[in-house]
């Protein structure tokens, strides 16, 4: 696996995610950070919380609608 390049958008997707306790869609972080990155678009959100996921950063859940969660704890959902 090849390490990933720096990318600030990620680190703040990331850091959303993070920062709370429930399990957004990428349309919910998207709604959140918007407002204060005007140049981000959704397609950058999908595509970096699925990275986040693949080197398991965050856990992809597979609700009827994807959700992700910053705890990669086993915990019950």
């Amino acid at each position: 696996m090849t390490a990933r390049r720096y990318s600030k958008q990620r680190e703040l997707i990331y850091e959303a995610v993070r920062g709370t306790d429930q399990h957004p869609t990428a349309e919910t972080v998207y709604k959140w950070l918007k407002p204060d990155n005007p140049a981000l678009s959704l397609g950058t959100i999908y595509r970096n919380l699925n990275q986040l996921a693949d080197e398991g950063r965050l856990l992809r859940l597979p609700f009827p609608v994807e959700r992700f969660d910053a705890n990669t704890k086993p915990h019950p959902h």
